[in-house]
């Protein structure tokens, strides 16, 4: 009973693929929550710490060119101080201005507020030795240089500040990574086991019930070709694909239908051919694909003693299909069309205890329908008759040459003998008598030769009896057969052979006919 379609096609697909657009969705926001956090941790040591690190530094150069100024200064060189101090200080200056602004860590502002106090005790002690104008390097170790390494010593404490501070910044931005990269795995594993779980449920929801309708159409297409028609075609549980089964089922209620009814004209057909063929004289046989033999009718049962059966059952009655019958099969399969004969000398030679027959066998495969596959169809066609007749045609012409090839000789030796001065002086007209007798008489020796070499070739069936032969040897027994012929005619007939030629390997009786007929042509030919 057909099943009730519980989701259609359509709703599965769209549910799965709508799950896998989830999973895309959900990976690609926790990758994007990841990003952000990491681009923040960064922004942070940028923005807080590495301008602080920055400014340090410059305050830090700076401070060493004040350094040297202060130094030049105490030692009597303004001249050369004065530069330095009218670039140095606005620049320090500025980095100071910088990094009070970006106080974000605790204790930086204290250091800032004593690095400007410092500086500027600094730049005023810097001031009174220039003004007092002595040349005296201790004002600048004793008054100069401690100053100026306070504020070195608070400048490098903003800067180690910041760079502990970016150090830590650096090692939490760190772990937001490698968080956020074990998050995204997770994630992404888990959206994979889950893609692969919706996948795997649809396939299976889908492929099962596709093939079962496909293994379902097969079976109707192989029921067609052998007869056996499945009883139905499961419905799947797809709503799509449900009509397509129900479908196939009231195809095949069809097909079943139109099967009964025509059954019976169909076994009336069968009878009928077996019918036609019982009542044929010749025997025909039907020869399945080991051996067996479908079908035998009772031409075949009494020439070749065949019956109905399989090859074991007709291996233990010891009845063998013939071998020609079975070559014929052979060569119908191998070809894959009719196997006929070309002419009566191709017959199938038969004793039986009848008697000797000949057959003309002829086979061809039949298409395969059901279990019997590999048949063929041979009727041996019973052609004794003709055959008898074809050799009695052949020994009347035989004998009839023969029997007159003896007074044809007489005749012949007689005109030859006449035209002989020994005989006596013949007149014009009688010499021209003998002379036509004498070359009629020639003719048809010639002729008689002729049908019985022809007798003989078909006794011999056409085989050739080769051996090794001197061709100057063949040449010369052509020309001393037609020498007297020749001589009557007044022609000179001669062979011309050189020595050395080697033996050759043919038949000396057939080239000697085809020589011959050559010479005779030649002669008859020739003024």
């Amino acid at each position: 009973m057909p099943s009730t379609p519980v989701a259609s096609l359509r709703a599965r697909l769209t549910l799965g693929l709508g799950a896998l657009a989830g999973l895309v969705l959900v990976v690609s926001i926790v990758a994007l929550v990841a990003l952000t956090r990491l681009g923040g941790a960064v922004g942070t040591i940028l923005q807080e710490n590495y301008t602080s690190v920055v400014a340090a530094t410059a305050m830090h150069e700076s401070l060493e060119r004040l350094d040297d100024a202060a130094l030049l200064l105490a030692t009597g060189q303004p001249a050369l101080a004065g530069p330095l101090l009218d670039r140095h200080r606005p620049l320090f200056a500025a980095a100071l201005e910088r990094e009070a602004a970006i106080v974000t860590l605790p204790g930086e502002g204290a250091l800032v507020e004593r690095v400007r106090g410092d500086y500027a005790e600094y730049v005023a002690a810097t001031d009174r030795v220039a003004r007092a104008g002595r040349r005296d390097a201790g004002d600048y170790f004793a008054e100069l240089l401690p100053r100026s390494d306070r504020v070195r010593a608070s400048v490098q404490a903003i800067r180690a500040l910041n760079q502990t501070a970016m150090e830590a910044a650096d090692q939490r931005a760190r772990r937001v990574a490698h968080d956020a990269a074990r998050a995204a795995l997770a994630v992404a594993v888990a959206a994979a086991l889950l893609a692969a779980t919706i996948a795997l449920r649809l396939s299976r929801s889908i492929v099962p019930p596709v093939a079962a309708l496909r293994d379902g159409a097969v079976r109707i297409g192989e029921g067609l070709a052998s007869g056996d028609l499945p009883d139905s075609v499961p419905v799947p549980p797809l709503a799509e694909l449900a009509p397509l089964a129900e479908s196939l089922n009231a195809l095949l209620a069809r097909l079943r239908a139109y099967r009964e009814s025509s059954l019976g004209e169909l076994l009336a057909a069968q009878d009928l051919a077996r019918s036609t063929i019982a009542c044929l004289l010749d025997p025909v046989v039907v020869v399945g694909a080991e051996g067996s033999v479908l079908l035998a009718n009772e031409a075949a049962e009494r020439a070749f003693g065949l019956r109905e059966g399989t090859a074991a059952e007709l291996l233990a009655a010891a009845i063998a299909v013939p071998d020609p019958l079975l070559a014929a099969v052979a060569d119908a399969r191998r070809l894959g069309h009719p196997v006929l004969p070309g002419s009566l000398a191709q017959a199938m030679h038969h004793v039986s205890p009848a008697g000797e027959r000949f057959f003309l066998v002829r086979a061809a495969p039949l298409p395969d329908r059901g279990p019997d596959r590999g048949r063929c169809l041979v009727v041996a066609q019973d052609v004794t008759r003709f055959r008898r007749i074809d050799e009695l045609k052949s020994n009347v012409v035989a004998t009839v040459s023969h029997e007159f090839k003896t007074p044809l000789t007489s005749l012949r030796m007689a005109t030859h003998l006449l035209l002989e001065p020994a005989i006596g002086p013949l007149s014009d007209s009688q010499r021209e008598l003998v002379t036509t007798a004498r070359d009629d008489t020639e003719r048809l020796r010639l002729l008689v030769e002729k049908f019985l070499d022809l007798a003989r070739i078909e006794a011999e069936a056409g085989e050739m009896v080769r051996t090794a032969v001197l061709p100057r040897h063949l040449l010369a027994s052509v020309v001393e057969g037609h020498r007297t012929v020749a001589a009557a005619r007044s022609i000179a007939l001669s062979s011309r052979a050189p020595d050395d030629l080697p033996s050759v390997w043919l038949d000396p009786d057939k080239m000697a006919m085809a020589l011959s007929n050559l010479v005779a042509n030649a002669l008859q030919h020739s003024a």
